[in-house]
């Protein structure tokens, strides 16, 4: 998806692999702002890193914990959301599934699941958990039909997203659904950071949505938005990645202020930090 360079947000540096910086810009047509890469096809080398969470499978530090502990509530929280749109007999892609930990989650409760990964050592670990894999969406025949596809924090990461989009519209039955959670650079914590959110997590992630941008980008797809729902838990890690990775004294509380200010400011203008989106194939 090409779009413009009406407005230059920031130059935002990479702070996992190569340290190297990227401008961001935003489309005022689409309300959406993107990473520009220049002559890199090929990011899988920008994942290439211990600190890249979705590859994390067991805690190394206290912190680490936490953040399972998080996951495992986060887990409960998407899988309520998830069996309210089908309560029965669930057929589901999990697109982007890192080491399927949200996949096998649906698996043990009698979902017909499957996922898309492209990393090969985390499509491996997918595979021994018994669930169907495909290392690409665009190698999932069309006759294989999905009630809902899920992206949860993996949209933002596709390259070819209209591409993508029109599969998942091939992939759905009548009246299936499109789950998807991206950060929300509308938010008072990407406002307060800017260039240091780390929600920005660039060059991996390409697109940056805001609410407008990612309905109405949809609706061009034949997808309506019934529902969107906060990750109230988000804003906190992502408050404290960013205090981490920029040297602040103290980065789990002032990181903890921060999620609670983003929050509180998110009850009256509806611009979580993260948020999971419902659309329904229309």
């Amino acid at each position: 998806m090409k779009l413009n360079k009406d407005i230059f947000l920031y130059s935002a540096e990479d702070k996992l692999v190569t340290n190297k910086k990227f401008n961001i810009y935003f489309d005022l047509k689409t309300n959406i702002a993107w990473t520009e890469i220049r002559n890199e096809k090929d990011l899988s080398k920008h994942y290439n890193s211990d600190k890249y969470d979705s590859f994390k499978n067991k805690p190394k530090i206290f912190l680490d914990y936490i953040y399972f502990f998080i996951q495992r509530l986060m887990l409960r929280y998407k899988w309520s959301i998830v069996k309210k749109l089908a309560p029965n007999n669930i057929k589901s892609l999990d697109v982007g599934a890192g080491l399927g930990v949200y996949a096998e989650f649906c698996l043990k409760r009698g979902v017909k699941q499957s996922i898309v990964e492209n990393n090969l050592k985390a499509l491996k670990i997918c595979n021994n958990k018994g669930l169907k894999t495909f290392a690409s969406i665009n190698k999932i025949p069309n006759n294989c039909k999905f009630n809902i596809i899920t992206f949860w924090h993996s949209l933002e990461h596709m390259i070819n997203l209209n591409e993508i989009l029109n599969k998942c519209n091939s992939l759905l039955d009548q009246d299936g659904f499109l789950v998807i959670a991206v950060p929300n650079i509308n938010s008072f914590d990407s406002k307060h950071y800017k260039e240091r959110w780390a929600a920005l997590d660039v060059p991996r992630h390409l697109w940056h949505f805001t609410r407008k941008g990612i309905e109405s980008l949809l609706i061009k797809k034949d997808f309506l938005l019934i529902e969107s729902y906060p990750l109230f838990f988000d804003v906190f890690y992502i408050a404290y990645i960013t205090e981490k990775q920029n040297g602040s004294f103290f980065p789990f509380f002032k990181g903890l202020l921060i999620g609670i200010l983003s929050n509180i400011k998110a009850l009256f203008s509806k611009e979580h930090s993260s948020i999971i989106y419902v659309f329904k194939k229309t």
